[in-house]
């Protein structure tokens, strides 16, 4: 598992949060499916400012394994 999926897997999206967010963006009525989805890309979301913003403040930390990989 890569730093990316380990903190996309530990960041916490609510159902509702995922639902308001789909009526928000103009779906009255979310299937289960597109509300899963919206939480995936949500937990990628954070996952990925949570990994720029440490790009940013500490360059060649590498990641929390202690290796170096390139995020996709």
């Amino acid at each position: 598992m890569d730093d990316r999926d380990y903190l996309a897997a530990h960041t916490y999206v609510s159902w509702n949060e995922a639902v308001e967010v789909l009526r928000n963006a103009g779906q009255r009525h979310p299937s289960i499916d597109d509300v899963i989805a919206a939480r995936a890309r949500m937990r990628y979301a954070e996952a990925d400012a949570m990994l720029d913003l440490r790009a940013q403040t500490c360059p060649g930390a590498g990641n929390m394994a202690g290796e170096e990989q390139a995020r996709s």
